[in-house]
């Protein structure tokens, strides 16, 4: 029998293991609490770029690896200017984490939401191997105090006409205008908070700021969104362990803001870290 697989978190890191891990003839689960546009992915600007995350050495790897998987998914890939031009792949969350659900479903997977886990040998023990993509989750999973909450607020609002690249400055104020296929998202903060309710003096400023930069009247709000990004002072976590009942596991958390850069890269190095 194929051995079997339990992945904690259905964010971008815990899809694209799942479709990793399938794809390769593991029988693979997800569980989570949250899905598709309610996790922190889903709040996710998602343009290719390495932002708060460590350590370099390790980061750039997983990102560059991600990077040609995600051309090839584009296919083509469009320019993006702010004081420099990038040819950088772009995702519009509200279709691609979609995409990877489907992809990893095809593939023989299966997902089950408003999973609430204590620990993590709480999974089913009928799994060989646990692979904790718990995002901020895992401070509480795994007590993991290293964890610190990134916070991001974003506003949605409908396409700015003219706007055909990603403005990003990360430089204070944190700034950027991300096109997507049925709107735009402006950003954005960057803060140490577990608050997850939009504030809306924020979001005054944040479309305030990115008008003033796209020389634009201020458009209409469609929405609010607030993601915690799982920020680890000592850097990303992707190394295998024991659970206390025996079991393998593989922690793949604390990317910061750049899970979708470095989604691929680590969920092939996950991949090549089981001993399955």
């Amino acid at each position: 029998m194929d051995p079997s697989v339990a992945i904690v978190g259905a964010g971008v890191s815990g899809l694209t293991c799942g479709v990793v891990f399938a794809e390769r003839g593991y029988r693979t689960a997800i569980f989570a609490k949250e899905t598709g546009k309610q996790t922190t992915s889903g709040a996710a600007a998602a343009v290719w770029f390495p932002y708060d995350a460590r350590p370099a050495r390790r980061v750039i790897p997983w990102a560059l690896e991600t990077y040609q998987v995600l051309a090839d998914l584009a296919r083509m890939s469009a320019s993006f200017r702010s004081g420099f031009a990038l040819a950088v792949p772009l995702m519009d969350t509200t279709i691609y984490l979609d995409y990877l659900a489907n992809h990893f479903i095809a593939a023989g997977g299966s997902i089950s939401s408003n999973v609430r886990l204590e620990k993590l040998e709480d999974v089913d023990s009928k799994f060989d191997l646990v692979i904790n993509c718990a995002g901020i989750g895992a401070r509480e999973l795994v007590h993991d105090r290293d964890l610190e909450p990134h916070r991001g607020q974003v506003a949605v609002v409908p396409r700015v006409d003219g706007l055909s690249c990603a403005i990003v400055c990360d430089d204070a104020p944190l700034m950027y205008a991300i096109p997507r296929t049925n709107d735009c998202v402006f950003g954005g903060t960057n803060e140490i908070s577990d608050n997850l309710a939009a504030d809306p003096v924020t979001t005054s400023k944040i479309v305030g700021e990115c008008s003033r930069v796209l020389s634009i009247e201020s458009p209409r709000l469609l929405s609010e969104r607030v993601g915690l990004r799982p920020f680890r002072k000592s850097g990303v976590r992707l190394e295998s362990d024991r659970l206390c009942d025996g079991r393998a596991v593989i922690h793949n958390y604390g990317h910061g803001g750049a899970g979708f850069t470095l989604s691929w890269g680590c969920a092939r190095e996950v991949l090549e870290t089981t001993t399955l």
